[in-house]
């Protein structure tokens, strides 16, 4: 449908406000305030909430077996995304040369990364800037663009969320709703696909957009610099946008434009929310806009009030925390929640050894999980540290003991070194390095049915190569599984990837009856892998009351379904599955390197007043000051924008001294520590992760 309207926009100009409000010529263009005429025309990029409510008849939703066949659509409810631009400047997007594979950057497309994925092409905004009759722009850095072969074009990676919530009614933004399901749709090819007068995108622009059913329609007489941009981008790697006045749809039958629904979920209420640009890669008129929720009911999934079962996920795979740690628990979405604990939300913060459940009522009733346990693992001793004195410029030799691993950490938390001891490289000024001890815990969990004594099934005879099918959020090794055989003999297991192509193979001796088979694979994050009978004869599956699909193991892996449907389990119970091995570290140990300049006079660098460790940081960090005498010493702790987020006044400190800050309620990232003692400043930059 994207292409022609490229078509039709080639024969059809669209209207623009004025000649002299341009990309090249700002005379005519309006600043937000009216009074100004020197100022940034940024766009403000909003979502229609009746773009996902009107547009091609609404979102569809699928059963999640369909009957007759909907194309591959069981389980999904799919929805068309309207993000219109309200703001005073177009959304300008220009690829450049720069193209990443992971953390790695190259000046040129290499065509395909070595882990076989396609490469990421880094992306530029563009700002128009007016300055009385002139136009010009400067370029900043946002994000990057990829290649979909199934599209032809590129999108723009992480531009929209897709979620499926209930409406919690003490919460006023719906971003905080509990979520039950969600979507695949992370990339839009950005494009001037209406006017906002056009009738096929009635309603879908309007000043406020983030409450369902509000907000005034705007059309393109309510935009001063209406077109401003061009009205002509469109899905080019060169340059892809939306100007102003226009909005961008993705309808509901391109590709990904969707939401998983799960087998368990019943029929009720829910409420569809999208997040547009969620990571703020952009810069606009309104940051605080960029979302919006409309309520739909789902009529084709489980009745209502039909038993489903509750399950607790974690922030991270692994059971297993440091002391002095904390893991996020959440349970399945819904109405109310009762934990073990007495706590009423649907998260909980954990930071002591236990088992917790919790009782979740939602549409489909009232249903309580089953225990997840959490581990907790002991912090190993800080390492005793020696440093060194050197006549600059020149290398230190940096000490530290301790058993375990001993890694070594500049001053910006890269890690530089392990061992005992690290030679620095040439200095010319005193420099604080940090030191830390990391020991190593294996995590081993179960997924999956413990036995098969649960409804009906049978021993099949005959060669079968069906099998299970499992998705992995991290990668596992899969130690083993259990089966069960009516008169044992050679069997052989397959791992297949989503292309059906053989990764692992093992022939066993089975015997009669239950047995644990060794695999040991290690297997990588991915989807749709298969863990099939390549040629299987006696073995035991299930034929009934299997629907109880998804079987998780907290983010690690989930076993999904089997590939003859829900209504079976294939041959492999009893997963046993390692995740990667949690590490704990000490607490990191400054240690300096002192350059002097030998005149028999200390000249030690002022910047190592103030030191923060650990750094990087899980939560809790320290910060050690060394000054003579005393002074009254004020703390301010803000993100990469500015915005504080602790600030802290300790009314005096002496000598050498460490306080201590706990971080855990803040979100992973980059964060400055600002250090006011007396009249001088120090900013320390802190990574939380």
């Amino acid at each position: 449908m994207k292409k022609l309207l490229l078509v039709i926009s080639a024969v059809v100009l669209p209207y623009f406000a004025s000649a002299q409000c341009t990309t090249t010529n700002a005379t005519t263009c309006q600043c937000p305030t009216s009074s100004s005429t020197d100022c940034d025309l940024l766009p403000d990029i909003t979502i229609s909430w009746a773009g996902i409510l009107n547009y091609k008849g609404g979102p569809s939703e699928y059963p999640q077996a369909c009957n007759p066949a909907c194309n591959g659509n069981d389980g999904r409810l799919r929805l068309t995304a309207s993000t219109p631009n309200i703001g005073f400047g177009p959304l300008t997007v220009r690829g450049s040369t720069t193209f990443a594979c992971g953390t790695d950057t190259m000046q040129s497309n290499p065509g395909t990364c070595p882990d076989g994925s396609t490469p990421r092409q880094l992306i530029t905004q563009r700002v128009y800037h007016k300055n009385g009759n002139t136009m010009s722009y400067y370029d900043r850095w946002a994000g990057a663009m990829t290649y979909h072969a199934s599209h032809g074009h590129n999108h723009v990676d992480d531009w929209g969320i897709f979620s499926l919530r209930i409406k919690d009614p003490n919460e006023p933004d719906p971003r905080k709703w509990p979520i039950v399901a969600d979507g695949g749709k992370l990339g839009f090819c950005l494009m001037d696909y209406y006017q906002c007068s056009d009738p096929s995108a009635a309603n879908h622009c309007k000043d406020v957009n983030t409450v369902y059913n509000q907000g005034n329609t705007m059309v393109n007489s309510n935009f001063p610099n209406f077109g401003l941009g061009g009205g002509q981008y469109n899905c080019s790697p060169v340059e892809q946008g939306i100007s102003s006045g226009y909005t961008d749809v993705y309808d509901e039958d391109l590709d990904l434009m969707w939401i998983n629904l799960p087998n368990n979920l019943c029929n009720g209420q829910y409420w569809i929310v999208i997040i547009v640009d969620p990571h703020d890669n952009f810069l606009e008129k309104d940051e605080t806009n960029n979302y919006t929720a409309v309520p739909f009911t789902l009529t084709q999934q489980s009745p209502a009030n039909t038993p489903a079962p509750v399950m607790i996920t974690a922030d991270r795979p692994s059971r297993q925390i440091c002391q002095g740690d904390s893991i996020r628990l959440t349970a399945t979405a819904g109405t109310s929640f009762l934990w073990n604990t007495g706590a009423t939300t649907q998260s909980i913060w954990v930071r002591t050894a236990g088992n917790y459940s919790a009782t979740v009522t939602n549409y489909c009733g009232t249903a309580t999980s089953a225990p997840y346990k959490v581990i907790i693992n002991p912090v190993p001793t800080s390492p005793t540290v020696t440093g060194d004195s050197v006549c600059g410029p020149g290398s230190a030799t940096l000490t530290a003991s301790g058993p375990g691993l001993l890694i070594w950490s500049d001053g910006n938390g890269n890690d530089v070194h392990t061992g005992s001891s690290y030679s620095t490289p040439t200095l010319t000024s005193s420099a604080t390095y940090y030191v830390r001890r990391e020991a190593t815990f294996l995590d081993t969990s179960h997924v999956g049915p413990f036995d098969n004594d649960y409804g009906t099934g049978s021993y099949l005879t005959g060669s079968n190569n069906n099998g299970l099918l499992f998705s992995t959020f991290t990668p596992i090794t899969l130690i083993s599984v259990k089966v069960f055989s009516q008169s044992g003999g050679s069997q052989t297991i397959q791992l297949r990837d989503s292309m059906n192509a053989v990764v692992y193979t093992t022939i066993v001796n089975v015997p009669a009856g239950m047995s644990r088979v060794t695999l040991n694979w290690q297997v990588a994050t991915g989807n749709s892998w298969k863990l099939a009978g390549a040629s299987t004869t006696g073995l035991y599956r299930n034929n009934t009351n299997s629907t109880d699909y998804p079987y998780v193991l907290n983010d690690a892996v989930a076993i999904t379904g089997s590939s003859a449907g829900p209504a079976y389990y294939y041959y492999f119970y009893d997963w046993e599955v390692r995740t990667q091995n949690r590490k704990c570290n000490s607490a990191s140990v400054p240690v300096t390197a002192f350059v002097e300049t030998c005149t028999g006079i200390d000249q030690r660098d002022l910047a190592n007043v103030v030191t923060v460790y650990p750094n990087p940081t899980s939560g809790i960090v320290n910060l050690n000051v060394a000054m003579p005498g005393t002074s009254q010493v004020e703390v301010t702790i803000t993100d990469i924008l500015g915005s504080r987020v602790l600030e802290h006044s300790l009314l005096t400190m002496t000598g050498q001294d460490n306080h201590e800050f706990d971080l855990h309620e803040l979100p992973v990232g980059a964060y400055l520590v600002n250090v006011k003692i007396g009249d001088r400043r120090y900013v320390r930059k802190l990574i939380k992760n």
